[in-house]
């Protein structure tokens, strides 16, 4: 059974990781042959009302599809039914269809998805009844592991396909985006590419570990930002002073929102970040120098003019008179869209005033009406002023009349605008190419990715073969661009003039004539093949600590600081008997017997960090008790808390440990009772008149019958130790005179001395302290050899301390820590092995502690010294 525990251990390690249906197909079949005996086997899956065989094993024929709705047939009643079906013997069941010469018995297994049926496994003997009812619940371990892998292969095709999409926007937008905690400090959750270059840092990794409050000129504008943000929960076009990673200075537009939990606290910050140091420079530098070049403003050949958000004319300068008819009075302190923009130019009013007052405006064209109707077309360049608090206080605007020029540009612009679009505004790798796949232009990008000399060399090859990695490549792209005249970041495989592969992005469009008619193509390459490879690493990593949590024997889960379920293995959810979403939404207080346990165990565990071996009773679903052995730690991530847990399952043991101290009280009890009236029957034949041969027999039984009881008293102290003993006052003077008393015989016999100096107080111990001090001197007077034994009771800090020492052959450093282990004895000793066991768990009982030592330092012939420590 372990070989087979072992073997669908290793399946579901090796099922996990699977990334295809063929590959979970092949894995599972093989270790399925290992683990099983069988002599005919088949795997099913479900397609549409049919059952399909996958993989098949031995003699199994014929190979065709079953239909679920069919009625004969075993594995068909199985999938129609969803559940098992065991037949011992096939011949008496109607149901039966031979596939295969033979067959007495079979089994088959449906494979469930919660009540969603995946397949079916079926399995054949030669023999009647050939399977057992391990055999038959192996195989539902088996359909469950495959639908659990089946699911997976699955939702990880769906995930990746997810994943994609999200990164390729993240990655490659050209402004920073991030997530923080909340804090004075705040720690970075995720940051893109944009904004780990923005402030100069080599890495994500290295950006990740500073403090948000790190990139702030200021710190304390950190903590503003962050009350600002836990108050208002949203903030737009901040301008904060921020600093790069070699301290450089720089003015940032900030916009961030507030994400909240459904209990309304604050999770995190979501926001981009913007460099606008060299605008705010510029504005700065215009309003210095306004006074300074005034009256080259006022007949500067272009209109200069101020307004408030409102449209309202603060200033205009006297050249708006020469393109416009109008005296600068009579507009100043008039609306500017309100006189230029009458009759048929009033509809763009909106468009205009919206425009001009969401932010900077570079060289953007628009008609103005004069003061005779004439139409003028102007260039326009503008720059806002923004208050502290983000608010538009104005707009300051430049305007060239670029009427006669435009007229000029009208004509050219056709003839440009291929190049200008492309050559002019792309920064990436792009090309422009012949229908029959010949490149016609190519930038200096495009030929330093794809590893040519020169623009010359690259020009000469064919698209569709030197180009593509894939001879269809070509093919496919072409026909997805004639359906909507244009392709957005298709992934495709291109080689470099060496032959390697690279992973690119297209973007690519149709280049059409005056006609419509399409003459050839041009596109961007953006090459991600590095980011591709980082993705596939990452993937790996997710899915080998997903294996590791999920095939774990004990249960795992991951707690908030709250206490509340963030995550929780399938193990766990068959201990407590609750789905993981179950657990995530519950009250985790009801699943203890007691709940005050768990208030408990987070005030521990926040105290202390880290707790183990807790055994706490829980409360399944079912209503049932079980126990668990739990370990659990505070961890810290990303500036957040959590609680990390594994329980055992150790509702078993615990059993089991009660049975077996039944039978450790039956040892004390009955069998300590059968040797009293054994000893009792030997001092009665002593008594009798017998040969000196069958008392020496008598007396040898007597000893080992009084041993025994001695193992027996002793194995019941120990158990009396594992529980809670009263602690009460006891004069220790009187307890070693009462010790020494009992062994005055053999202190005479081998004529040792004993010098036992008074305490005069009591203690406090429990009634076994004397057992403990009595092992000490027994073990002197019988192994030792000493001439000398001397006894001490003295204070020493929080402590009383006991020290009985003897000046015989003493204990080497080698055998100071054996003689405190059960079971260790001398070469030569016949006791039990116990003594100093029980000496030692008797003084650990009451909180106190046993130590051996050299009587004379560093010499250990010098004789031994046993020193208890009894707490005050």
């Amino acid at each position: 059974m372990e070989k087979r525990l072992l073997g669908l251990y290793n399946l579901s390690s090796k099922l996990t990781i699977a990334t295809s249906y063929e590959e979970l197909y092949d894995v599972f079949s093989s270790a399925f042959k290992k683990i099983l005996k069988f002599d005919n086997f088949a795997l099913l899956i479900k397609e549409g009302n049919e059952l399909k065989i996958v993989k098949k094993l031995g003699i199994y024929e014929p190979n065709t599809i079953l239909d679920i709705k069919g009625n004969r047939g075993i594995t068909v009643a199985c999938a129609r039914e969803k559940k098992r079906i065991y037949v011992p013997d096939v011949t008496k069941d109607a149901r039966y269809i031979e596939a295969a010469s033979g067959i007495k018995s079979e089994v088959a297994v449906p494979i469930l998805y919660g009540d969603e049926l995946i397949g079916v496994i079926d399995v054949e003997k030669s023999e009647i009844d050939g399977f057992r009812e391990e055999d038959i619940k192996l195989l539902e371990i088996f359909a469950n592991v495959f639908a659990a892998s089946f699911k997976n292969v699955e939702f990880k095709k769906e995930l990746e396909e997810s994943e994609r999409k999200y990164r390729s926007l993240v990655e490659n937008i050209g402004i920073g985006i991030y997530r923080n905690t909340p804090g004075a400090k705040g720690k970075f959750i995720e940051a893109n590419p944009a904004i780990i270059k923005m402030f100069g840092y080599k890495s994500k990794e290295e950006f990740m570990k500073i403090n948000v409050s790190d990139l702030y000129q200021n710190p304390d504008d950190r903590k503003k930002i962050n009350e600002k943000l836990l108050k208002e929960g949203l903030i737009k076009n901040e301008i904060i002073k921020l600093k790069k990673k070699n301290g450089k200075p720089i003015i940032a537009s900030v916009t961030a929102v507030a994400v909240k939990d459904e209990k309304g606290r604050v999770k995190y910050f979501d926001g981009i970040v913007e460099d606008i140091t060299e605008r705010i420079k510029t504005e700065e530098a215009l309003k210095k120098s306004e006074e300074k070049y005034k009256n080259l403003v006022e007949y500067v050949p272009c209109i200069i003019c101020k307004l408030k958000p409102d449209g309202i004319t603060i200033f205009v300068n006297n050249y708006v008179k020469k393109i416009t008819g109008y005296e600068p009075d009579e507009i100043i302190g008039k609306n500017w869209w309100g006189i230029f923009y009458l009759g048929k130019l009033e509809k763009r009013i909106d468009d205009l005033y919206e425009k001009f007052n969401e932010g900077d405006v570079a060289d953007y064209e628009m008609k103005l009406m004069d003061r005779y109707g004439e139409i003028h077309t102007i260039s326009w360049n503008s720059f806002n002023v923004w208050d502290e608090n983000g608010e538009l206080v104005e707009i300051n605007g430049v305007g060239i009349d670029i009427t006669e020029r435009k007229k000029i540009e009208d004509e050219l612009r056709k003839s440009e605008e291929r190049y200008r679009n492309l050559f002019e505004e792309m920064k990436d790798a792009f090309y422009i190419s012949t229908i029959d796949g010949k490149f016609v232009d190519v930038n200096k990008a495009m030929v330093e990715l794809l590893g040519y000399k020169s623009k010359r060399e690259l020009l000469k090859i064919d698209i569709g073969k030197d180009f593509y990695y894939r001879p269809d490549a070509r093919e496919k792209l072409l026909k997805l661009m004639a359906k909507d005249g244009y392709i957005k970041d298709y992934e495709v495989e291109v080689k470099r003039k060496d032959g390697k592969k690279l992973i690119v992005l297209e973007t690519s469009r149709e280049r059409k004539d005056e006609n419509g008619k399409v003459i050839g193509y041009e596109g961007i390459i953006r090459d991600i093949t590095e980011q591709k490879m980082m993705q596939e690493e990452l993937k790996k990593s997710e899915r080998k600590f997903r294996s590791i949590f999920e095939n774990a024997v004990e249960g795992i889960y991951r707690l908030d600081k709250r206490g509340r379920l963030i995550e929780a293995n399938k193990v766990l959810e068959n201990f407590f008997g609750y789905s993981e979403e179950e657990l995530r939404r519950m009250d985790l207080n009801k699943l203890y017997k007691n709940p005050e346990k768990r208030s408990e165990f987070l005030k521990e565990l926040k105290k202390k960090g880290f707790l183990k071996n807790l055994e706490i009773e829980y409360v399944r679903k079912d209503g049932s008790i079980v126990i668990g052995n739990e370990y659990a730690i505070l961890v810290r991530e990303g500036g957040k808390e959590y609680i990390d847990g594994i329980i055992h399952d150790v509702t078993e043991l615990k059993k089991a440990q009660q049975e077996a101290e039944f039978y450790n009280a039956l040892l004390r009890h009955d069998v300590a009772n059968k040797l009293q009236l054994v000893i009792g029957y030997i001092d009665m034949l002593l008594d009798e008149e017998i040969s000196d041969e069958q008392r020496e027999l008598a007396e040898l039984a007597l000893k080992s019958a009084l041993s025994a009881s001695r193992i027996i008293e002793n194995v019941r102290r120990l158990q009396i130790l594992k529980k809670e003993i009263k602690k009460k006052k006891f004069s220790i003077d009187e307890m070693i005179e009462g010790i020494l008393r009992e062994y005055s015989g053999d202190l005479e016999k081998k004529d040792i001395e004993v010098v036992s100096k008074s305490y005069g107080k009591k203690i406090i111990a429990t009634e076994f302290l004397g057992e403990a001090i009595s092992n000490i001197i027994g073990n002197s007077i019988s192994h030792s050899g000493a001439s000398k034994i001397e006894i001490k009771v003295e204070e020493e800090g929080n402590y009383v301390k006991i020290c009985v020492e003897d000046n015989g052959m003493g204990i080497t450093d080698d055998l100071k820590e054996k003689i405190f282990k059960m079971g260790y004895k001398g070469e030569e000793s016949r006791g039990s092995g116990l003594g100093l066991y029980l000496a030692k768990k008797i003084v650990e009982n009451m909180g106190g502690k046993l130590r051996v030592k050299d009587r004379v330092k560093g010499d250990h012939t010098k004789g031994v010294a046993f020193e208890i420590y009894i707490p005050k």
